[in-house]
């Protein structure tokens, strides 16, 4: 896609349209032509906007004001509507390259490949023999929809990246000096989420966190009892409003809740990138004007570069024309777009395009209709050829009795071959049903591995010392390390023993199924969800064993308290082809999480009454009981719980979110 005529990067975002027209400028750098930046009438996520007619506004008020008749256009797409997953193949003939990334695809890409537009960037370390691989993918009815936008006002783009990965361009194009020897971290928040990318010379890595400028908007709905429109105003006038304080001491929450995922998934990177250095965080995106929001970043963030806020670009300059002052304005936000027209230009990492494949023919098509009419000429020319060929065969044949007989004995002999194709044609029919009974086996492969990961995501949050441990000798001298802090009834730890998954028909009037605390440890799923009924689901049954607390009610707060808030808000998530809806109202016998029952792990299952004892059972008698010492760690086991609990899911999505009510009267901050 190189070439030096200028080219637009277009991102639509939650608040405004962004974009950017880019041509190459010399010496390495690019030349901001135009830009325009156009906020919506509404947030697009608010309860009562109408995100297609604000879209549609925002586009024609482009195509109004900006000379873009004949531009090439490379568009964004959101991340959080994208399927994006980085994973390293074997050493391979880079032939096979292809065949492989195939392959990996279908078993990534959790959607029908048939329903998705998909494509591969590929990242070779000088290093290493091994080839990582990303894959990106996006329904296609997704994509479609947002291509419809444009096509409404006649712009037809030549490529549609994700957000993530024109960040990741840019970052790279803009950075590419900085990131000799480590990585960089590129935190991009938005009104709905926040984009987490790692840009590394010879890799990627991103992340989506559901947390963004509306988080801050609703903690102060909340706080000051405004409506979301009120909240959003004084959100941006913090930093000079004189109740600055107030305002942040509000938002305080919402800024640990961000860091705390941001923690997260960067310690999740760093424990699977253990040789990659993080060397800093660059911060995009109109929510780092925030006042507070850069401090506490840094403050929490224990990178060595500390947090840059992007205020300014190096390799992209403003044209003689453009309004100088009012593009370094909107530096923190048009990152994306800076980033969408560099690939536009052929200068970006990710080549990627998630622009389907018809489309991107017709976009070929019109760059060489130059050509059309010399190519018809020619083929006009050359069918004279064979016609007067064969007048000239037809003339020496009429003539040639032996060789008429030769062209009708082949002639009889192509019918033969012919008859016998349509039969073996017919005779595949018999066997479809059994490629379309093999097929429908994958249709649901990914729904019980999808509730083992909701089981693990909601774990309660543990020391972070913990997770970073790689042995049983490393995890004895931690503990060792530091007694207090790492008791083992302080640790929140959670095994689980055994999981059981029963497909039920109708969900809300199935009971909870029981594994037993004396069964086998690992894990069982019965039914066969092509079998649903009205409410189709799976119960699932789940024995672990829980480090924390002296006492039933202390163990017992750690699974009502924090792992049950994980598991019912991780399954309201979409994308998971389940979820857990909320009880009616009206029906207070519908539960969908099931009480925890407890007993002592040293207790031997099934003395004193057999199965788990209620809160406060007595412990086992057996005075080996108190001897039984963790083999690792040698602790005693006695303060462990064996813990029993059960929920249901339904298939499907979760329902959209109904709007909320309206917001009572405005109160200014503070009274």
């Amino acid at each position: 896609m190189a070439g030096s005529q200028a080219i637009w990067g277009i991102e639509i975002g939650q608040c405004a349209l962004k974009a950017v027209k880019v041509r190459p400028a010399g010496d390495g750098r690019l030349e901001a032509v135009a830009f325009d930046v156009i906020e919506h009438a509404k947030i697009l996520s608010q309860p009562d906007a109408e995100p297609e007619e604000l879209i549609k506004a925002a586009l024609d008020k482009f195509v109004s004001r900006n000379q873009c008749q004949g531009d090439r256009f490379v568009i964004g797409v959101p991340g959080q509507q994208t399927f994006a997953r980085f994973c390293k193949l074997p050493p391979a003939d880079p032939k096979k390259i292809n065949d492989l990334v195939q392959y990996e695809a279908s078993q990534q890409i959790p959607f029908d490949m048939e329903d998705v537009v998909w494509d591969f960037q590929t990242f070779a370390n000088p290093n290493s023999p091994e080839v990582e691989v990303g894959i990106f993918a996006m329904r296609k009815d997704l994509i479609r929809k947002q291509i419809d936008y444009y096509s409404a006002v006649k712009v037809a783009p030549v490529a549609v990246q994700t957000i993530p990965s024109a960040l990741y361009n840019f970052c790279r194009f803009e950075l590419g000096d900085k990131l000799t020897g480590g990585a960089v971290v590129l935190i991009d928040v938005g009104a709905q989420n926040t984009d987490l990318i790692i840009v590394e010379p010879s890799s990627a890595w991103t992340r989506n966190i559901p947390l963004g400028g509306n988080s801050f908007t609703e903690t102060l709905v909340r706080a000051f009892k405004l409506p979301f429109a009120k909240a959003e105003t004084l959100k941006r006038q913090a930093a000079s409003s004189k109740y600055a304080r107030q305002i942040f001491q509000a938002m305080r929450p919402v800024f640990a809740d961000l860091v705390a995922e941001i923690q997260r998934s960067i310690g999740f990177y760093s424990s699977t990138h253990r040789e990659v250095e993080l060397k800093q965080v660059v911060a995009v995106g109109n929510a780092f004007l925030l006042p507070g929001l850069q401090k506490y970043l840094e403050n929490n963030l224990t990178i060595s570069g500390g947090v840059l806020r992007m205020e300014q670009f190096e390799k992209l300059v403003a044209a003689e024309g453009v309004d100088a002052e009012q593009f370094a304005a909107n530096v923190l936000t048009l990152g994306a777009a800076y980033g969408l027209a560099v690939q536009g230009l052929g200068l970006g990492t990710i080549k990627a395009s998630l622009l389907p494949p018809e489309l991107a023919r017709i976009a070929v098509w019109k760059k060489k209709q130059p050509w059309f009419a010399i190519a018809a000429a020619c083929l006009a020319a050359a069918a004279l050829c064979p016609y007067a060929r064969t007048v000239m065969d037809r003339q020496a044949l009429a003539g040639n009795s032996a060789t008429r007989e030769r062209v009708e004995s082949i002639k009889r002999n192509a019918r033969d071959l012919q008859n016998k194709y349509r039969a073996t044609q017919q005779d595949t029919g018999a066997k479809m049903d059994d490629i379309n009974k093999l097929l429908d086996i994958q249709k649901e492969k990914r729904l019980v591995p999808n509730v083992i990961a909701l089981l693990n995501e909601a774990m309660p949050e543990t020391d972070a010392r913990l997770k970073d441990v790689r042995g049983p000798e490393e995890l004895k001298k931690l503990i060792q390390s530091d007694p207090g802090r790492l008791a083992r009834t302080q640790r929140k730890q959670m095994m689980f023993e055994s999981v059981q998954i029963d497909f039920v028909s109708d969900v809300e009037t199935a009971e909870f199924g029981k594994t037993g605390s004396g069964g086998p440890a690992g894990m069982s799923v019965t039914g066969k969800p092509k079998e649903a009924g009205s409410n189709p689901g799976f119960t699932v049954n789940v024995v672990a064993r829980l480090l924390y607390g002296q006492t039933p009610p202390e163990a017992a707060s750690v699974i009502t308290e924090e792992f049950y808030a994980n598991l019912r808000r991780l399954a309201k998530q979409p994308g998971r082809g389940f979820f857990m809806p909320e009880p009616p109202p009206e029906e207070k016998s519908v539960a969908y999480i099931s009480n925890p029952r407890f007993e002592q792990f040293s207790r031997p299952t099934g003395s004193g009454g057999g199965g788990f004892g209620s809160p406060g059972a007595p412990s086992s008698t057996d005075p080996k009981a108190s001897e039984l010492t963790d083999p690792v760690t040698g602790e005693s086991t006695a303060t462990d719980w064996r813990i029993e609990f059960s929920f249901k899911v339904k298939l499907g999505e979760p329902p959209a979110p109904p709007p909320d009510a309206a917001a009572p009267p405005a109160k200014p901050p503070g009274r």
